[in-house]
């Protein structure tokens, strides 16, 4: 029973360290852009080493909006991935194991007018992923906390893209983040810029909690 027990709590504290990795991930970009690129992936994001909340360092990528039009696709401005090593991967993986349900980070802009954030979550090869949007407009010029709710079911989850809420949250490899453009900006000569730190997952309330009681359940009854 003893070396029951034992096994399962080493198969726990490797699951555990595995779950922490993605679950206590926080890129805060203190020292660089980490490899997070511009909104074709093309360039590595731009990097202040001060000024974002509480001073901290941020990243920037840039957009023109001429080719955007009323209604369109949202754009991309700032992207993630796995083939590029974004923050050395710690991100990549199984989200639903670690229990993530939350998706934060600090945003601003310098567009004229308000805008609505969006985001997209897809595999290493980029297909299927899941789009989310989240609701509320983000004045320009100012810092303002971004949260998407990424659990199944969420109601900021618009879109699977063909594929399903497991095959593609079991498997994350890509990270984009964009925004809806204003009816009274589209197809207009302007560049946007577009700043981000503190991206963050959050987990589920307990979920390592009731991974480890299973085990430990297991080892019991063996």
């Amino acid at each position: 029973m003893f070396r029951s027990v034992a096994v399962s709590c080493a198969a726990l504290a490797l699951s555990s360290t595995t779950f922490a990795s993605i679950n206590g991930f926080n890129e805060s970009f203190a020292g660089g852009a980490a490899n997070w690129r511009n909104f074709n992936g093309t360039a590595t994001l731009g990097w202040t080493a001060a000024g974002g909340p509480s001073d901290a360092a941020f990243v920037t990528g840039q957009f023109n909006l001429a080719n955007t039009t009323v209604g369109g696709f949202p754009p991309t401005v700032m992207r993630a991935a796995a083939s590029y090593g974004s923050s050395n991967g710690g991100y990549v993986g199984n989200w639903i194991d670690a229990g993530v349900t939350n998706v934060g980070f600090w945003f601003r802009h310098d567009l004229s007018q308000s805008i609505v954030l969006t985001g997209r979550f897809a595999t290493p090869t980029n297909s299927p992923g899941a789009s989310v949007v989240s609701f509320a407009p983000i004045a320009a010029n100012t810092w303002t906390y971004i949260n998407f709710n990424v659990a199944q079911g969420s109601s900021d989850i618009i879109s699977l893209g063909g594929g399903t809420y497991s095959a593609i949250f079991s498997n994350i490899g890509n990270i984009q983040l964009g925004f809806q453009v204003p009816a009274a900006l589209a197809g207009q000569n302007i560049t946007g810029s577009f700043d981000m730190t503190g991206f963050n997952l959050t987990p589920a309330p307990g979920a390592v909690a009731l991974l480890a009681a299973g085990g430990l359940v297991r080892s019991r009854r063996r």
